[in-house]
């Protein structure tokens, strides 16, 4: 019993360990970009919407302040990301058998990679056509008088869950090698699956409007039917 308490109370300092640096690379990460990228996070945030001639506003006192403070977030998470997930593997790695291992690195690459294409995929082609319909097409002989916080809000939360959802594949890989999916589930389940998509869709979308929540379900639908192709290569291959 002894050494099982300490067992615990061992993981559970190594955790508080993790923890502690992580948030720390966080804050001297926030601060290095606050002196040094804020400007040119700021400039790439803009963009889109300097294309379409829009202006942005302050309509509160600390509000310039505030989204400072949130690019300097973002340009943190962003440099401490490397220590963070080092930390955070020398905690899980140990639990891990090898082939455990090196399942996990080969994951967490791809998870990574997919992340990143999903965030770059929605702002080049996906960010700037759904603000010329919001503001251009669906506006005409209005003004528009929009919040810099609201906008930047709105470009996070747009571009986020693009990188949630092109993990879409990878997770299907991984269900189909443990066996708990296949790709008869699947196309069975197609009609069901579909209408998950559109209620996640009008979830996870940044606005109310039917727009950019199509905007979104468009691509998870194609994911998926392309989840299913992954699905059957792998089921394939076991044969």
């Amino acid at each position: 019993m002894d050494e099982k308490k300490t067992t615990i109370f061992e993981h559970l300092e190594a955790l508080r360990r993790v923890i502690i640096i992580s948030l720390l690379a966080v804050l001297v990460g926030m601060c290095i970009s606050y002196g040094l990228f804020s400007e040119a996070i700021m400039r790439i945030i803009m963009e889109p919407v300097d294309k379409l001639g829009k202006e942005l506003v302050i309509i509160g006192v600390t509000e310039g302040f505030l989204v400072q403070l949130k690019i300097a977030l973002i340009g943190g998470l962003v440099l401490a990301s490397p220590l963070v997930f080092w930390q955070t593997l020398s905690f899980i790695l140990p639990a891990l058998y090898r082939h455990e291992k090196k399942i996990f690195w080969l994951s967490l690459f791809f998870a990574v990679v997919l992340f990143v294409t999903g965030i770059v995929f929605a702002y080049v082609c996906v960010l700037g056509l759904g603000l010329k319909v919001l503001l251009v097409n669906f506006s005409a002989g209005l003004t528009a008088m929009i919040s810099v916080s609201k906008y930047v809000s709105f470009v996070i939360s747009f571009l986020l869950p693009f990188g949630i959802i092109f993990e879409i594949p990878l997770i299907t890989f991984l269900l189909s090698r443990a066996g708990i999916i296949s790709p008869g589930l699947l196309k069975r389940k197609r009609g069901y699956v579909i209408l998950t998509i559109f209620i996640l869709a009008a979830f996870l979308s940044p606005g109310a409007d039917v727009i950019t929540q199509l905007m979104l379900a468009l691509p998870m639908l194609v994911l998926f039917e392309l989840s299913i192709l992954i699905s059957v290569i792998f089921a394939r291959r076991e044969l």
